[in-house]
């Protein structure tokens, strides 16, 4: 069978010129683009310890959160619950193994 390459969120950084396109196929890859933690952290209304526990594990992020990000980063939601559906699937499968 087949690899099935894992899904990505394209996310364009608008103050460079000219502006550069990223396909994050992770959801700390993602936040690293992003912008600022501080930025992260205000739109989601947690802690920075609490964003990076996210960042590790992606698993544990709430649903609202993920929908502020799409909407604060201008990315599609359907894009990025691929991408962290797909990473906790990924660490999931990690863990059973060891």
């Amino acid at each position: 069978m087949p690899k099935v390459p894992a899904p990505t969120v394209a996310f364009t950084e608008p103050l460079t010129s000219p502006p550069r396109v990223h396909h994050p196929s992770t959801l700390a890859e993602l936040l690293e683009v992003a912008g600022t933690r501080k930025r992260i952290v205000e739109a989601w209304g947690v802690s920075a310890r609490t964003y990076d526990t996210r960042k590790r594990s992606p698993d544990t992020c709430t649903v609202g959160e993920l929908q502020q990000l799409a909407r604060v980063l201008g990315v599609s939601e359907e894009e990025l619950f691929a991408v962290v559906r797909a990473e906790a699937v990924q660490l999931s499968a990690a863990s059973a193994l060891q």
